[in-house]
This record gives C-alpha cells, sequence and structure tokens, in this order.
C-alpha cells in the first residue's frame, strides 16, 4: 500500500521575511482579537478574567497557504506560586484583509501544576486528513525544574480549518517524552521516547484517511563499574500505532492516552 508520508518534523519553508513580519505584528493582532490588552486593562469574557501570555503567543504564516497566518496564545486565567489554569486560543488570520476567519479557545489546555509549559510551536507539516484539505496542529511543551526527577514532553493536536471555523480533530499525542530519576552520585535510570505521524494511504470513515503513529523508546541506566560512573544505553525498542478517526474525530489508543514509558 501506498503511503503519504508526512513526519510532523517537516514541511514548506516559511521566508525569514514573513517570519519578522509576523512577529512584529503579532502584538497589533493580540491587541486586534482582546481590545484593551494593549493598555493594560482587566480583560474578561464568559469564562471570567484573564490575560494574554504575550511573551508565549506565537504565529507563523501557513506555508500551503500563505494568504493565511496561524496564530496561538495562552490566555492566562489563574497564577499561584506553583500552579495556574490557562486556555489556549488558536486563531487563523486573512492577511489581505487583516481580519480573523476563526477562532477556537481551548478551555484549560495550558493548566500547570509543578510540570509547567515551556514552549508552543505551530506544526504546518502538509497533514493531507481528507482529500486535499490541510490541517495542523499545535505543539505544547512540558517540563519540570527537578534536577533528581527530570520530566519532559511534547505533545501535538490536530486542528482542521472549515467554513463553519476551527475544529480540533486530535488532541494531547505525546510525540516526545523524557523522564527518569538520579541520585547525588551517580545511579540514574532515564528514559525517552520519540515519535512521528505518518498519514496513510488509507481512506476510512467521512473520507479521512487512517494515521500511523511510529514511536521509539531507549532507556538509559548510569551506574558505577569499579569505582567509575558509566552509562549503558538498551536496545531501542519501536512499536507503532493506527489512528482512524471516528465520532468526527482521531481517538487516541488507549496506550497513547497512558505513560509513554
Amino acid at each position: 500500500m501506498n503511503r503519504m508520508v508526512f513526519a510532523a518534523c517537516c514541511g514548506l519553508l516559511v521566508t525569514a521575511a514573513q517570519a519578522d513580519d509576523c512577529r512584529q505584528q503579532l502584538p497589533a493582532w493580540i491587541e486586534q482579537a482582546h481590545p484593551g490588552h494593549a493598555t493594560g486593562q482587566v480583560l474578561q469574557d464568559e469564562r471570567g478574567r484573564y490575560r494574554v501570555d504575550v511573551e508565549q503567543s506565537i504565529c507563523k504564516v501557513w506555508p500551503a497557504r500563505p494568504g493565511l497566518t496561524l496564530i496561538a496564545m495562552p490566555l492566562v486565567r489563574a497564577e499561584h506560586d506553583s500552579h495556574g489554569e490557562a486556555d489556549l486560543e488558536v486563531l487563523v488570520l486573512d492577511n489581505a484583509r487583516q481580519t480573523f476567519l476563526a477562532r477556537l479557545i481551548e478551555p484549560n489546555q495550558l493548566d500547570w501544576d509543578a510540570i509547567y509549559v515551556d514552549r508552543l510551536a505551530l506544526d504546518t507539516a502538509p497533514y493531507r486528513l481528507r482529500g486535499d484539505d490541510l490541517a495542523f496542529g499545535v505543539r505544547i511543551s512540558r517540563r519540570n525544574g527537578s534536577r533528581m526527577n527530570p520530566f519532559a514532553e511534547a505533545e501535538l493536536t490536530l486542528y482542521e480549518l472549515q467554513e463553519q471555523g476551527l475544529r480540533s480533530l486530535m488532541g494531547a499525542l505525546v510525540v516526545e517524552s523524557f523522564g527518569g530519576e538520579r541520585d547525588d552520585d551517580c545511579i540514574a535510570s532515564f528514559g525517552e521516547a520519540k515519535g512521528v505521524l505518518i498519514v496513510t494511504g488509507k481512506v476510512g470513515r467521512d473520507g479521512y484517511r487512517d494515521l500511523l503513529f511510529k514511536r521509539t523508546h531507549t532507556g538509559r541506566r548510569m551506574v558505577t563499574v569499579d569505582g567509575e560512573c558509566q552509562m549503558i544505553e538498551d536496545d531501542p525498542r519501536p512499536d507503532q500505532f493506527r489512528i482512524e478517526y471516528g465520532d468526527e474525530r482521531y481517538p487516541l489508543p488507549i496506550e497513547l492516552v497512558s505513560d509513554p514509558f
């Protein structure tokens, strides 16, 4: 069976000029989406008070549809010393008209508690999920601040732009993860998993193609041998999962929702 393989790390290149222009205009777009933000007013919507996290807000001209710009921004609802609540807002901008074609708020998508959101990124690999229609992704990277028990992961959500607006097609797919524990001396054990999402040629329900997620696990241990600290790396363990469209989205297999290690 022929497959159209679209690695999530790949995609069409955006020119440096487009990228710079996007970043320069982002503050104005944030103010357009959330009037009063630039003047420091208290913002409020049907979900209550919030502020836009400008530092983590991102934008990117959609390479396959250069007339559109994709934007993602955190809407912070509550902040405490070690935890907080934040929504993710995703917007699509018509560059010529400078108007938003669609916007979607994902409630509590960016909440944190010890494990915090480190980075957002827009994934514009050509995800042709149905016919020639393209989807795009938002990657959310998280980590903790522990030296003894480090943890980090990146999860991918796919979005589809329709006439009715934006909708989430698949969420919370962990495409990268790292974790482990160590002592103050040498003994340590770590695990790492990396995956790639592939769009296959098999057309399933409602015309949406099946997805294939290929993942590789690698384990590493630090041990003391003859008084010296040495690293032992286990053989990589590959696995793969088919993800089929159904019930208006791509539900993840239970194995991909649980601990990746």
